[in-house]
């Protein structure tokens, strides 16, 4: 990947910018143990399957001609879109052929592979049919799989979800004889996860990946049963900013990962969060759309895929769908009046872009209890290595951290290249209007033209490089490696 724009070091390893955060953070770095590779559609979104219907105006929203959407997908490095919620059961209206045709000329343009969703609850085998044979006949290079149905923890009984789920599979593969299936497209649920990958996980049963649903931290308010929308009550904001920044998330992600992505472990089956985000039911405004979701969204994304995942989908879109639809305060960007308006999630997905390609190699952090920092290390063909660092250390006490990077291989020269991810005066409940990545903003048409930095040759020695990070920043380093 190309550094971009560089520019004269302004902020990294700047011993004028505040104090320091006492003894420096130690990043060890082994490039020669190297784990997993990070598939290309690592990073993806998730919008509800109503979004494919042409709104007031007759315009749809996915379509080949939409030039913002399309360059903002490629600027975030969004290679998955997962199309499904709670409106491909609840919704009244199906997508027309003109709908999916637009959809994937849409992921045609956009080069992103389609996890397609079709209905279970009430649905109609030939309409599923019909719609995969479609996709099969134009866009067998878009879809990535197939979805039959969302969260269908309705069906009590097993027997009765899998015969619909194997009636209307089976109609499918008759339309669409490459088909694959993802499943069950639920909330964590172990058991019923056990039971589709030992049912369905073998070529006859074309089952390939297992995909969940997970909002972490749980609902954006306190009486989600309430129907009047008026008298819903709201988490506090501050107490779930802190919730999404705090190091006890990684043990909700453990437990999440253990109930589920260990299912797949020895089969051929995948693992995929085909829905996520920060709290359920449309998220909670002032914690899903601060800047502390870039710096949540980035370490999230990472951490699942050092655990074994092949993707996450980023649930967003402009309202949320089903039964009750809201605003989404979740979302990774909104429909503006010239074209679309970026939350600050989406510079979280714009960090991991910039650092998450190639090999994953270990990155350990030590650091003292007051420092809460994350890194991650991925390294390419040619050797060269990006190094990511969230510092989610925030709060008026909070101090620049120091961070010396220790690797275990000579760098092959002197250019170290780092860009940083930062809000003004550092402040994680900040909205995206002063968040910016490598100094610049990501515009409403898609484009951004942040720029990379070179770090001063005192910042690095033979196998070492030393930073200096701002509280609540992210920061990709790339160097080179013999």
């Amino acid at each position: 990947m190309a550094f971009g724009l560089v520019v004269p070091l302004a902020l990294v390893s700047n011993p004028r910018i505040g104090r320091r955060s006492g003894q420096p953070a130690v990043v060890y770095v082994a490039t020669r143990a190297r784990t997993s590779r990070i598939s290309p559609q690592a990073a993806g979104l998730s919008y509800e399957t109503s979004s494919l219907l042409p709104g007031a105006d007759g315009v749809r929203y996915f379509r080949a001609d939409n030039a913002s959407l399309v360059r903002l997908f490629r600027t975030l490095g969004i290679a998955s879109l997962r199309i499904g919620g709670n409106s491909v059961d609840q919704g009244s209206a199906l997508p027309t052929d003109q709908d999916i045709v637009s959809l994937f000329d849409f992921a045609r343009a956009a080069n992103v592979k389609v996890i397609y969703s079709v209905r279970l609850k009430d649905g109609d085998p030939q309409a599923a049919a019909h719609a995969a044979g479609l996709i099969h006949q134009r866009f067998a290079d878009r879809i990535e799989c197939y979805s039959i149905g969302n969260e269908p923890s309705y069906y009590k009984d097993y027997d009765i979800y899998r015969a619909r789920w194997t009636t209307i599979r089976d109609a499918m593969v008759a339309a669409d004889p490459q088909a694959r299936f993802c499943a069950p497209d639920e909330n964590p649920s172990p058991e019923l996860s056990a039971r589709m990958i030992r049912e369905f996980g073998n070529e006859a049963g074309r089952l390939v990946q297992l995909s969940q649903h997970s909002y972490p931290f749980g609902c954006s308010y306190r009486n989600p049963k309430e129907k009047d929308l008026a008298r819903l009550v709201p988490f506090d904001a501050a107490e779930s900013r802190e919730k999404m920044l705090q190091p006890s998330a990684y043990q909700v992600y453990q437990k999440i990962h253990d109930q589920t992505a260990r299912l797949v472990q020895g089969t051929s089956l995948s693992f995929r969060l085909t829905e996520t985000n920060s709290y359920w039911f449309s998220g909670l405004q002032g914690a899903s759309d601060s800047y502390a979701s870039a710096l949540w969204a980035a370490d999230y994304l990472y951490w699942w895929i050092s655990h074994g995942a092949v993707g996450l989908n980023f649930h967003t879109g402009d309202r949320t769908g089903g039964a009750i639809t809201l605003p989404a305060r979740y979302a990774v960007f909104v429909t503006s009046p010239h074209g679309y308006q970026v939350r600050p999630l989406a510079y979280g997905l714009k960090l991991f872009d910039l650092g998450g390609h190639g090999t994953l190699v270990p990155a350990e952090v030590r650091a003292s209890p007051h420092q809460n920092l994350a890194a991650y290390a991925t390294l390419g063909e040619d050797n060269s290595l990006a190094i990511t660092l969230i510092n989610k250390t925030h709060g008026p006490a909070a101090a620049p951290t120091e961070v010396q990077i220790r690797l275990d291989a000579p760098l092959a020269d002197a250019q170290v290249r780092a860009i940083e991810l930062r809000s003004a005066n550092n402040d994680i409940a900040a909205d995206a209007s002063t968040v910016t990545l490598g100094g610049a903003a990501i515009q409403e048409d898609g484009t951004w033209n942040g720029a990379w930095s070179e770090m001063p040759k005192s910042a690095i020695s033979r196998d070492a490089i030393t930073v200096t990070m701002l509280p609540a920043s992210g920061m990709v380093i790339r160097a080179r490696v013999r």
